[in-house]
Formats: structure tokens, C-alpha cells, sequence
């Protein structure tokens, strides 16, 4: 691992060769925690664009494999998976009524990004949706916390989802997208075994450091 510590692990390289690297087997993983590349080419340079307003716009490298579409299909063989952005290749997943709407305007007015986010899911039962304020420097949670990544989401999101999906202490999640980490922190709230697998170096240290820092109680996301 790229780092380890009791119960979390976490790996440099390409999710798929980790994973066979490791041996991992869909039936392992209690929850797969998936926040792939859209494929959107987000846009991920707007201070240097002239953007300036209270959203405190940074500037950030592409999101590797933004520019190609995006397959879920390798990953639909996890019998519990959460995949974010799949409003972006809905086309490719099969039938669900149990997606996640996780609203990050939380009643203030819109701007120029989207008002929420949408996740795929299999775990069955209805649609479900998580309100959470996340708009640049306005947000709910982590408010100290600098941005590390073009697509960061909060921990509390992460948090809902683990008690969305009925995981107990000791359930293995698996991240092949890892990002920043906020889910990896969520998971050692929960006392949860974790997976962790990101391509960007720089990324996988500020999730390090994320979890270093111990675990912190979380400001207050309505849930509903």
C-alpha cells in the first residue's frame, strides 16, 4: 500500500491492475463507493479564467479520463454499488429506483454549476436525496478545509451514504476513484474497513493527511 493503517489501505496505480494485483473479489466488498470521471471534460481552470466571486473559484489539473466516456460496465458485477455522476452515462446502467439525489444548493440561489449531484445505485428501496450545502467557500461542513480536488465532496456525504447503504464495523468498502479521500475518512468514523485507489500522487497525501488528522465530528447535513 501506499499507506496503511489499521482496518484502511491505500494504493497508487490503476484501479482495475490494483485490484487484480490484490485478488479482490466482487463478493468481498460490502459497498462499492464509486466517483469516476463523468466523462465531461470538466472544466477545471476558473480562477485563471476571470472568475471571481464568492464561490472562491481555484484552479485545479484536468481530472484524468474526463475526456473519454465513462464505463460502468466493469463495475456493475459488485453485487452493492453507489456510482456518482451517472446522470452522465445513465444510458449505459441498468434499471434502478433506488437513486441519490444529493442537493448542494440546500435553498440558495443557483449559479453556474449544477445544483446537486446524482448517483446510481443497486442497493433497492426508493429514491433517496441528502441536502448538504457545498458552493465553493459556502458550505456546510469543512469550512477551515482547503480544496484539493475539482470534484470534492464532503465527508457527510460520504458518512450518509454508509448508513444509507446499513454498513456495520468491520463491512470492507471499496473507492477505485479515491480522490482526496473524504470517503475514507467517513469509513474510519464508522469504524469500516477500507480500499482506497487513486492515480494522482498529490491526491492520495492530502487524503493522508485528511486521515492523520484524526477523526472530527461532523457539522450538521439534513438528511431526508
Amino acid at each position: 500500500p501506499y499507506y496503511s493503517e489499521p482496518g484502511i489501505d491505500l494504493y497508487l496505480g490503476d484501479n482495475r491492475e490494483v485490484l487484480s494485483a490484490l485478488g479482490v473479489l466482487t463478493g468481498d466488498v460490502a459497498l462499492l463507493w464509486g466517483d469516476p470521471p463523468y466523462g465531461v471534460s470538466e472544466r477545471t481552470r476558473r480562477a485563471s479564467a476571470g472568475r471571481s466571486n464568492a464561490t472562491a473559484a481555484l484552479d485545479f489539473a484536468p481530472v484524468a479520463g474526463d475526456g473519454e466516456a465513462f464505463d460502468p460496465g466493469p463495475w456493475l458485477a459488485f453485487p452493492r454499488a453507489v456510482l456518482w455522476g451517472a446522470n452522465h452515462y445513465a444510458h449505459r446502467l441498468l434499471p434502478s429506483s433506488s437513486w441519490w439525489w444529493w442537493d448542494k444548493r440546500a435553498g440558495t440561489t443557483p449559479d453556474d454549476n449544477a445544483d446537486g449531484e446524482l448517483a446510481w445505485t443497486n442497493l433497492g428501496g426508493p429514491a433517496r436525496a441528502f441536502t448538504h450545502l457545498w458552493r465553493g467557500m459556502i458550505k456546510a461542513s469543512e469550512r477551515d478545509a482547503t480544496r484539493v480536488h475539482p470534484t470534492q465532496k464532503p465527508e457527510a456525504l460520504a458518512t450518509w451514504g454508509f448508513q444509507q447503504a446499513s454498513l456495520k464495523p468491520g463491512n470492507l468498502v471499496l473507492s477505485p476513484w479515491l480522490g482526496s479521500g473524504p470517503e475514507a475518512a467517513a469509513a474510519k468514523r464508522l469504524g469500516l474497513r477500507f480500499i482506497g485507489i487513486e492515480l494522482v500522487p498529490e491526491y492520495l497525501d492530502a487524503c493522508v493527511a485528511r486521515l492523520r488528522q484524526g477523526v472530527l465530528p461532523l457539522a450538521s447535513g439534513d438528511a431526508r
